[in-house]
């Protein structure tokens, strides 16, 4: 009797691997802010099964992209002008807090690794990626401090505003910017030691880049009549 071949049984995606691919859709504006994501429906569309899904989820919601309501699932988290000034604001005082920390223990190397990573950003044209090259910026260039704890947090804070990401785009193509501005004079005061300058330019980068959001995000709530959402 001969045996009959059998195809193996497809296997589901890994939990990373789904983790991956809603962070992108998220930043994609696919799944927008607010919206909830129904594990059922969103485990078919992904060929997945609902256990890894769920561990998916639970890293997203570890980076602040996705929360969890009590007896409602899950979905992507809010965005809101009120919300993302505050981030900005706690950002900000962070990574000025670990530069002046980072300063004595800077390295010719510390430079160069920054500013490498700073001429991809420049030239990456997928907004995920430049997320995360803004990320990798800071944390190499807060590196010699030796706060690990800081680092991760301003690292988790970027992350978390990957759903402004639809938003930002909105944002700056409704003003006329056709970029943000860079951090390359930053490095270069540094180079100088100056490290006031540094710090000067990195807020003045901060501050225009996260006024245009907020900004924008303010008239739309305005238009829409719509108060920022709180979250639960």
């Amino acid at each position: 009797m001969t045996a009959v071949a059998t195809r193996p049984a497809k296997r589901s995606p890994s939990a990373p691997r789904l983790a991956n691919a809603i962070r992108a859709a998220i930043l994609r504006g696919v799944y927008p802010a607010g919206v909830k994501l129904r594990q059922e429906e969103l485990a078919a569309s992904l060929g997945c099964s609902v256990i890894p899904l769920r561990e998916a989820l639970h890293t997203l919601a570890s980076e602040g992209l996705v929360e969890f309501l009590p007896n409602r699932g899950a979905r992507v988290r809010p965005i809101s002008s009120k919300e993302m000034r505050e981030m900005s604001e706690v950002r900000s005082a962070l990574a000025a807090q670990g530069m002046r920390q980072a300063w004595p223990n800077m390295k010719p190397s510390t430079l160069v690794k920054a500013r490498s990573i700073v001429q991809r950003m420049e030239a990456a044209r997928d907004p995920l990626l430049r997320v995360r090259l803004y990320a990798d910026f800071h944390e190499a260039i807060l590196a010699p401090a030796g706060r690990p704890y800081l680092v991760e947090t301003i690292r988790g804070i970027i992350l978390a505003g990957l759903r402004y990401m639809p938003s930002w785009l909105e944002a700056f193509a409704a003003t006329g910017v056709a970029s943000p501005p860079g951090f390359s004079p930053v490095l270069d005061a540094l180079e100088k030691n100056d490290l006031a300058g540094a710090l000067e330019h990195i807020q003045r980068v901060w501050g225009e880049q996260e006024v245009i959001l907020v900004e924008f995000l303010e008239r739309r709530e305005k238009e829409t009549g719509s108060k920022p959402k709180q979250r639960r």
